[in-house]
């Protein structure tokens, strides 16, 4: 397997080498094809009843499940050219997608995030594309940042830039500029935040965290890097501009150029593994005004792989954080109800590359260096290879 993702008919999903989609069994049982032709590198997405991926020429399919399920697929043109490698979001009535808008689909100037939604025929067709260029390979995220209660709207990195800091340990050297909040259905900003030079936003997932003190707003946890190295970063909407976003408070950076710290959360817990690629160790943060106060918490472990676009292979089951250790050939379990004690550490049969929580099963998928999906929790461990 390439890819895995929780969700579809069986809880869990992956996609093989060779462009195979599969539900795989939670109990063992035999896999199930379900298409050929996907795009291994790009993740999938599932909800509202549908798994969504890219296929390997760039066009938009999709599964629903409606007695049986049943696929349409969006063929590549103008209207559906889904940028490799970037995330994708399905909404109650449509699914959003990164497209190339340029001719040359390398150039990173020329993306932009569009809507997709099925016509009278059931062909998926964009109905709407942002103005704003988006990261190449950028995963949107529904988020309500202003409390307005209407289920949210979509947060995006933006404003790529490939001059600013030249680290290039997330797949490629294009980082982002800016954070938009986009309208939903017509993706028009509706509030965003741009960073000065040298800075950028070394990420390509911003993270929804509940703010202290405002139950219905949230907040997007991130990193911003410069000259002296990246630093956690919570960015909310501004008081002061209705159409603004503010970098509400800042961790210490990391300490040294080019050193970097990967983000995990549960939507509440601010947790970042300093260093993830040399020695990595894990902080809690705290937020104190415009500042995020941290502690050392664990060492000896990552959360990411090295020039690889997966940047968090923490994962939060029954309340527990998971992740690998620095070898990525362990589990560590920690338990944040007491002091972040360490519960237990699993042995896995390789390295690991990416993980899926799987919430109906209590249980942790890991994907394997070999390709093997390796089953962690209270479902009995199962391993199944593509």
């Amino acid at each position: 397997m390439r890819q895995l993702h929780a969700g579809g008919p069986s809880g869990l999903l992956g996609t093989g080498a060779s462009g195979s989609l599969w539900a795989l069994s939670l109990k063992g049982q035999a896999p199930r094809r379900i298409a050929n032709g996907i795009d291994a590198a790009t993740p999938i997405a599932t909800g509202h009843g549908r798994i969504a991926a890219r296929t390997a020429d760039g066009g938009l399919w999709v599964w629903e499940n409606a007695g049986g399920g049943r696929a349409r697929t969006s063929p590549p043109s103008l209207s559906a050219n889904l940028s490799p490698h970037a995330g994708l979001l399905i909404l109650p009535l449509a699914v959003l997608a990164v497209v190339t808008a340029s001719a040359r689909p390398a150039d990173p100037l020329g993306h932009r995030l569009a809507r997709f939604e099925p016509d009278p025929d059931g062909r998926w067709r964009e109905v709407a594309r942002s103005t704003d260029t988006v990261l190449p390979d950028a995963r949107p995220v529904q988020v309500d940042l202003d409390g307005r209660g209407d289920g949210g709207h979509i947060a995006v990195l933006a404003g790529p830039d490939g001059s600013r800091y030249d680290h290039g340990v997330l797949g490629d050297a294009i980082e982002a500029t800016r954070v938009l909040w986009l309208e939903r259905h017509g993706l028009d900003v509706l509030r965003d935040l741009s960073l000065a030079a040298p800075h950028v936003f070394e990420d390509i997932a911003p993270r929804p965290v509940v703010l202290p003190g405002a139950p219905v707003w949230r907040g997007l946890l991130t990193v911003r890097s410069g000259p002296d190295g990246g630093q956690l970063a919570l960015v909310t909407a501004d008081p002061a501009r209705p159409q603004g976003l503010r970098l509400a408070a800042l961790g210490d950076t990391v300490g040294g150029f080019h050193r970097w710290l990967a983000p995990t959360t549960d939507g509440r817990r601010l947790v970042a593994v300093h260093t993830p690629h040399i020695g990595g160790v894990l902080h809690i943060y705290q937020p104190d005004g415009e500042r995020l106060t941290r502690r050392r918490l664990h060492a000896d472990v990552s959360t990411h792989r090295i020039g690889t676009r997966e940047v968090d292979l923490a994962a939060w089951v029954q309340g527990l954080l998971i992740l690998p250790s620095q070898d990525g050939r362990q589990l560590r379990l920690l338990n944040p109800a007491a002091g972040w004690a360490e519960v237990k550490a699993v042995a896995l049969p390789g390295r690991a590359t990416l993980t899926a929580a799987v919430p109906d099963a209590a249980a942790l998928a890991v994907l394997l260096d070999g390709g093997q999906v390796v089953l962690v929790g209270n479902v009995a461990r199962g391993a199944s290879r593509g």
